[in-house]
């Protein structure tokens, strides 16, 4: 996916939600699953509920992956 910056993010789930943000994990949904996008420069682990490839759309997807960047 591309930002509204031109910058293309490639974003894969995670196999487990990491060490450092299962507290976080605990207070969403029981199914939340962790994300890493990667776009070279950055690198963001976002949680989201599962489905999220197939349910958000870019722009869904670009405030996700800011919201995270601006809490690393």
């Amino acid at each position: 996916m591309s930002d509204s910056q031109g910058t293309t993010w490639i974003c894969l789930e995670l196999p487990e939600v990491p060490v450092d943000q299962r507290e976080v994990a605990a207070t969403m949904a029981p199914d939340t699953v962790a994300i890493e996008c990667n776009s070279g420069a950055h690198r963001v682990i976002a949680l989201v509920a599962p489905g999220w490839d197939d349910d958000m759309d870019d722009a869904r997807l670009n405030a996700v992956i800011l919201e995270f960047l601006v809490r690393s």
